[in-house]
């Protein structure tokens, strides 16, 4: 839990000139704006729920595969192999 006075003393010391001349509605906005941005930052960090456990599983096998095959994935006969794999368990 912070501490009102920490806050404060922060807001004092580090925004109080930025964002001084800001009253009424356009400060409203402002705080509105930071919000925002600090959702979409946020948004970076959380699981993204459209990806399904078969897209991982084929995705740990498929580098499983190429670090058994101690081969660059550029390999022609290790990505048609990697591919076939994948289509089975997300398919």
């Amino acid at each position: 839990m912070v501490k009102k006075y920490n806050i404060r003393h922060h807001y004092e010391t580090h925004h109080a000139k930025r964002y001084r001349g800001l009253q009424g509605q356009p400060r409203r906005q402002k705080v509105k704006e930071l919000i925002a941005g600090l959702k979409k930052q946020q948004s970076v960090f959380t699981s993204r729920p459209d990806i399904s456990a078969a897209d991982v599983k084929a995705s740990y096998l498929i580098a499983n595969d190429v670090a058994l095959a101690s081969k660059s994935y550029c390999k022609g006969e290790i990505v048609k192999t990697c591919i076939l794999r994948a289509a089975e368990i997300v398919f």
